[in-house]
């Protein structure tokens, strides 16, 4: 008995198929580009999407004799596709960073107040969102906007066209800014007020839900049993979560990719309004609980940065010697800290602020600084400001004991003790990297009835390869530099104002 997790980015899409014991029997994977036809605007052709994700699919099940029970998707949010009664997609998707919606998120808001939203959706209203873009196709492609029978966002939109289904889950539907999380429905004032028609949106399920099979002529094309069920999976970030096996209130997944993202379990809901002006939103998970998505841009990306700056002669030595380039660099980083601080905004900064403009910094070079200095005071700067955002959310009813560390950055030892130090918490390093994969492989498999629950699969199939204590001289040190670095933000902000 298999199962297949599909994982799908906005750079490429990667199906992977394990036994029920969470073992991979086969992967592939397909990159595609994204498009930027004018300045502002960043698109992605569905139709590559679709194809790519049936390459995927045929390859990896080419290596395996069993059935596949299910398959589940992961995807990332905000954007959509927009198809006809055909299912056929009538433009390109304009994607999370694509300026068009402004003017129309300033026409919604005279209609509906921000804080009726923030209360509704536990979102801060953005162009980010699917519905301000909705309403641009509405105004500025109308004839086009005439022939929509459905809008899915991506997870949707890959079942739709695996199976005709029309299913959508919470944690997907909630990136739209559409999505009521105490109803878990589409809420009926926003698409009034959006003058969004009701009818053009999918229904919404839990995630891990049956909502269908493939269809059989699809089935004999890519070489897959024609009972493969349809499950309802969801947004990336919480797909890594159920993959990380964090399922307790007060426990958190720290997603350590190129992004580096924290998000913890919680049941209080009370500061809903609050944490959602703090772009800290209300995500519905397992069991009645939620959690929330808390990231920076820079996290894995400002060790590439090193590595392409400064390393040289590691990647060198690294490419004759067949080893990872970042485990040379940790071998010779300082076992101490460094006086350094670093701002991780390379790419400018994320939540809370969402300053483009923002701009990174390295304070308190000498003519004694070294290279290694320079790699651990950026881990160091990326747990500065992930504690920044722990310490918010603590604020926000959203408690944090311990942390469940997953993704390529989790892999460093250095950088786990580093973390477990500044945010003065345990960290267990999850034994699988790709949690992600397994999180749809969780959602299917219970789905199917291979495992009667969540918590039952996270039991069996995720487990801690080693935990990080706080070391208390470490703490004291680091307690007294995060004093300096929460006035890096505000410093480096006063001085591009000048």
């Amino acid at each position: 008995m298999a199962l297949m997790g599909l994982d799908l980015g906005t750079t490429g899409v990667k199906s992977t198929i394990t036994d029920n014991q969470g073992n991979i029997l086969s992967a592939a994977y397909r990159e595609y580009e994204t498009s930027v036809p004018r300045e502002g605007e960043y698109e992605l052709d569905p139709s590559v999407v679709w194809s790519a994700t049936k390459e995927v699919i045929q390859e990896s099940k080419k290596f395996v004799k069993e059935d596949v029970l299910a398959v589940s998707v992961s995807s990332f949010g905000e954007a959509f596709v927009a198809v006809d009664d055909q299912g056929q997609p009538l433009m390109n998707t304009m994607l999370q960073t694509d300026s068009r919606g402004k003017d129309e998120l300033k026409d919604l808001l005279t209609r509906i107040s921000a804080e009726d939203i923030r209360n509704k959706t536990g979102l801060n209203p953005a162009v980010t969102f699917a519905v301000p873009k909705i309403m641009w196709i509405k105004k500025h492609r109308p004839e086009l906007y005439g022939k929509i029978h459905r809008i899915l966002l991506y997870g949707a939109y890959i079942l739709y066209k695996l199976g005709n289904v029309d299913a959508i889950d919470y944690t997907l539907a909630d990136r739209s800014l559409a999505f009521n999380v105490s109803t878990n429905d589409w809420d009926p004032d926003i698409l009034a007020a959006a003058g969004i028609d009701r009818k053009l949106l999918p229904k919404c399920y839990r995630l891990g839900t049956v909502v269908g099979t493939i269809k059989p002529e699809l089935a004999s094309e890519l070489g897959i049993n024609a009972d493969m069920k349809l499950v309802t999976g969801a947004h990336d970030q919480i797909c890594v979560s159920i993959g990380a096996g964090t399922i307790d209130v007060g426990d958190a997944t720290d997603g350590m990719g190129s992004v580096d993202n924290i998000s913890p379990i919680f049941t209080d809901t009370s500061h809903l309004k609050e944490n959602a002006k703090k772009n800290y939103p209300t995500v519905p998970y397992l069991d009645n609980k939620y959690t929330t998505i808390a990231y920076m841009y820079d996290g894995g990306t400002s060790l590439k940065w090193y590595r392409d700056t400064f390393g040289f002669e590691e990647v060198q030595a690294a490419e004759l010697s067949g080893v990872s380039v970042y485990n040379i660099f940790d071998k010779y980083i300082p076992k101490k800290p460094t006086n350094l601080l670093v701002l991780p905004h390379f790419s400018g900064a994320a939540v809370p602020y969402f300053d483009e403009d923002a701009r990174g910094m390295i304070l308190g070079l000498s003519g004694a600084t070294r290279k290694p200095d320079i790699y651990r005071a950026l881990m160091e700067g990326v747990a500065f400001e992930m504690r920044m955002n722990l310490d918010n959310m603590e604020a926000g009813g959203m408690h944090v004991n311990h942390l469940r560390a997953t993704g390529g950055g989790s892999r460093s030892d250095t950088w786990l003790q580093i973390k477990a130090d500044v945010f003065n918490r345990e960290v267990g390093r999850v034994h699988m990297k790709e949690s992600g994969t397994m999180g749809v492989i969780i959602m299917a498999g219970v789905a199917v009835g291979l495992f009667d629950s969540f918590e039952t699969a996270m039991k069996k199939l995720v487990s801690i390869d080693k935990v990080f204590k706080p070391i208390p001289e470490n703490v004291a040190f680091y307690n007294h530099q995060y004093k300096k670095y929460q006035q890096l933000y505000a410093f480096g902000k006063k001085l591009r104002n000048l």
